[in-house]
């Protein structure tokens, strides 16, 4: 798996949207690593953009409506599998 993921990023409140390179995370502990393979993004995404509201720090992901396969699991995961 690779180390780098295509992310989609709002670099600033009402800003632009840029599709960018972030880092794959290790899943710590009672966490899950889902490799995703379809995204999209949903109202709240819209009116998060539109609207400057629950996001403090830019820039930000956004797009958290997912699905995907477990590629990895951390510490004392013990309900799912990778392939799951």
């Amino acid at each position: 798996m690779s180390t780098k993921a295509k992310a989609l990023f709002l670099l600033e409140p009402k800003g632009q949207y840029a599709v960018q390179d972030k880092d794959v995370p290790e899943p710590g502990k009672g966490e899950v690593l889902v490799q995703i393979f379809a995204t999209a993004l949903n109202p709240v995404d819209w009116k998060i953009h539109d609207y400057d509201v629950f996001i403090k720090d830019y820039p930000a992901i956004l797009g958290t409506d997912s699905s995907g396969v477990i590629a990895k699991v951390g510490e004392g995961v013990t309900n799912v599998a990778v392939g799951d």
